[in-house]
Parts: structure tokens; sequence; C-alpha cells
């Protein structure tokens, strides 16, 4: 019985708003999604403290995922370092001093996440995966990110 191994799964969602650049129909605009992402842990129970029997505490899963994930993005725009036109609507450029790059800076005092990938389901559920496995000791099975009610994406598969 010691040593089997389970696997349990916490949710939480948030409001972001995204495009995909060269799209061929309507999700080349700006437009946001409420988001769903559940994250699937696996290990052996543990065999004392306060989450003995568990695998992990949901509460415990649940704050790490707030904080990595939730916080993170909840009503934030995430735009592709390479999407000019947003880049250009929604950011400026600053070079301090001796930087060799330029820094972007958002516009207004807006929520504007920059990510170096295009924003699409599976890219943001390999980016949540990277987050969580940063700084998280147990084994991540899989992170599913749904864009709608009906589609997600896996990672890893």
């Amino acid at each position: 019985m010691s040593g089997e191994l389970f696997t349990v799964t916490k949710d939480v969602e948030f409001d972001m708003g995204h495009r995909v650049p060269n799209h061929k129909s309507k999700c080349r605009n700006p437009h946001g999604h409420r988001y769903k992402v559940a994250v699937t842990i696996e290990g052996t129970l543990q065999r004392e403290g306060s989450s003995e029997g568990m695998v992990e505490d949901f509460g415990d899963l649940k704050q790490v995922m707030m904080e990595k994930i939730h916080d993170p993005l909840d009503h934030g725009f995430m735009v592709y370092r390479d999407d000019f036109q947003l880049v250009a609507a929604f950011m400026h450029d600053e070079t301090e001093e001796g930087d060799e790059e330029s820094q972007l800076y958002p516009k207004h005092d807006w929520k504007v996440i920059v990510v170096d990938f295009v924003p699409t389901a599976e890219n943001l559920a390999r980016w949540c995966y990277d987050r969580l496995r940063e700084h998280y000791p147990l084994t991540i099975r899989f992170v599913e990110v749904w864009e709608t009610p009906t589609s997600k994406a896996t990672y890893p598969t």
C-alpha cells in the first residue's frame, strides 16, 4: 500500500485577453476568455501531519496555483513580444543608460503580460507548467488549459 501512486487535480479560473496575430480567422483580433487551468500532480500518500492520507492538500495546491498562474494573469492581456501591432498599442520602449536592449512598459496602468510566444492555449499550458515546475516540489503530471468550455490544450502529453 505504501508507495502507491495517486493523482489529484485542482482547477482555477481567470479572465484574460490575448490575440493570435497570424490566425486565419477572428482570433487575430484582440479578445478575451474565461480560462480554466487544471493542474494534476502525482505522488504517494503523506504519512503524517495535517495532510496525512493525501498526496497534497487541495488548499495548498490552490495557493501555489493562485500565486503562480491566477494572480499574474487574471484581468490582464497577454501580448506576444513579436506582435508589433499590439506592442505598439499597449507598450512603450524605455532604454536605461548602459542597457543594450530596451525594456517594454505598459503605456497605461494596465496589466500587460509580454511573452516570447504566441498566446495560444497550447503555449499557455506549457507556460503554466514551467512556472509551477520551477517552484513546486511534487511531480506535475500535466496542465490543462480550457480556452472555452469545449476547447482545451494539455501539456505535457
